[in-house]
């Protein structure tokens, strides 16, 4: 939560940073209103300034239960008229959910808070309000101001489109799907005038050695990476993928001069565009401030990161528009409670980024058919592997909470899960066996012109019996 008050602080009270909410000076009955951030309210302040105090639940709770100089107390409490704003609220009904109030709880304490004063009010806003919990729903059946599901959001275009691309790719291929993919996006744009487009890629692992070992990997394919390297890669990935957009991809890049394009993703993609973040117990993963700088405001044109690398599932505090393809590395056996946290993940990155096209800004999408690529721009993209357990259990979170998902597949095959026997899965050949698949190669129809290209001698006659002895003659 700590990432929140950053966040908080930078949007509230930092009036040269690029997400500054008030770019008009607040102005209540003629008078300009001035935001303070305080420790302690003071009753010595002026009308016209808001005082505000940002902190976590935890260093409030710690704070009034803890009597500290300069310290806040309710007492203070009780001589303020304070509006309380809750986010990520969910987490406050612990005591609701149990069917008792609980003292030591961060929804008690809110509510001795609030009720300090009369004319106290709290307004919360979350993502996941579990009104389907029959005592959730009591509790708000009667305050809930505003509801506008995800899907309904989605629908009207205040988002991104999500994609799903699955295929059975190695992580490397994967990285290197994403870049060219990226990339694409940034050519793109700037085809069609759009200025200070940059597409950032998410690499998302379950472990941070898996997460610093794919990052050192990474760069070390970017900066190893050849123009003839690329061609081939880009040759055989055209004859596997099922997905439509990387194919418009790779045939954008195969029609390039393959040595300029190379040279610009070794410099769009170099070590200083890279960051690896990686979460704390405490803090998460933007706890550290000098990744927090760098993270919240990665739409500004002067930050050049291009890649992240986490293991933090971001599901609360970070705020970013500009992100268009996130990659799971390190493909494992994954929960439904995992896949929940990932489903949260791309509903954060979908958030539409509003840019300039002919003239207009638009905050909500422009280009929904396919038929004209300009779509890449206002689409995110999951790129996972063809796991039919795992895409089922992402399937049923999707479903939780309303998140609107196409596979980005042209082909009409249909995937269906199948039960081993628990016999087969104790013997040896399911639990060390392997499996190989050939892999298939063009041969020219000129290379089987003769029935000698098949290893028959023709020079001689050769008898060939079939059937009951009977026989032809081969010359």
């Amino acid at each position: 939560m700590f990432s929140l008050i950053l966040q908080s602080a930078e949007n509230f009270l930092n009036e040269t940073g690029g997400k500054y909410l008030f770019s008009q000076p607040i102005n209540i009955d003629g008078k300009r209103i001035s935001i303070k951030d305080v420790n302690r309210f003071s009753n010595q302040m002026s009308n016209d300034t808001i005082q505000m105090k940002l902190t976590t639940v935890q260093s409030l709770s710690n704070e009034l239960l803890s009597i500290r100089e300069n310290g806040l107390t309710f007492d203070d409490l009780e001589n303020q008229k304070i509006v309380i704003l809750a986010d990520e609220a969910h987490h406050f009904n612990a005591s609701t959910k149990k069917y008792k109030l609980t003292q030591h709880t961060w929804e008690a304490l809110l509510d001795k808070i609030r009720q300090a004063n009369s004319a106290n009010r709290q307004f919360e806003f979350t993502a996941t309000i579990d009104v389907d919990k029959e005592e959730v729903y009591q509790k708000y059946r009667d305050k809930i101001i505003y509801k506008y599901e995800l899907d309904k959001f989605m629908g009207e275009g205040y988002s991104k489109s999500v994609y799903r691309l699955q295929a059975n790719n190695s992580d490397k291929e994967k990285m290197l799907n994403a870049v060219l993919l990226s990339q694409y996006r940034k050519r793109l744009a700037k085809k069609h005038n759009i200025a200070d487009f940059k597409p950032v890629i998410l690499f998302k692992s379950n472990l941070v050695k898996v997460s610093k070992q794919a990052q050192a990997e990474f760069l070390q394919l970017i900066e190893g990476l050849t123009a003839s390297d690329l061609t081939q890669f880009i040759a055989d990935q055209l004859k596997i993928t099922h997905s439509e957009a990387l194919r418009h991809t790779y045939e954008y890049w195969k029609n390039v001069d393959m040595t300029e394009a190379v040279s610009e993703i070794k410099r769009d993609f170099e070590r200083k565009t890279s960051v690896n973040v990686n979460d704390t117990a405490s803090e998460g993963i933007l706890g550290d401030k000098a990744d927090f700088k760098k993270l919240n405001t990665l739409e500004d044109p002067n930050n050049p990161i291009r890649t992240i690398f986490a293991v933090a599932k971001l599901t609360e505090g970070w705020d970013v528009l500009n992100l268009f393809d996130i990659v799971r590395i390190g493909e494992q056996s994954t929960t439904l409670m995992q896949t929940n946290s990932e489903a949260q993940l791309i509903g954060r990155g979908a958030r539409y980024y509003p840019f300039e096209y002919e003239g207009e800004r638009s905050y909500t999408r422009r280009f929904n058919s396919k038929e004209n690529d300009m779509y890449l721009l206002e689409s995110l993209y999951y790129h996972t592997i063809n796991d039919s357990k795992y895409i089922n259990n992402l399937h049923k979170s999707f479903d939780k909470m309303n998140l609107v998902s196409e596979n980005d597949d042209d082909s009409n095959y249909q995937i269906l899960s199948a039960k081993v026997k628990e016999g087969f899965q104790r013997t040896k050949v399911y639990k060390r066996g392997k499996l190989y698949q050939n892999k298939q190669e063009d041969v020219p129809a000129e290379d089987y012109s003769n029935i000698g290209a098949y290893g028959v001698d023709d020079g001689q006659r050769k008898l060939i019996y079939y059937g009951s002895r009977r026989q032809c003659s081969i010359r």
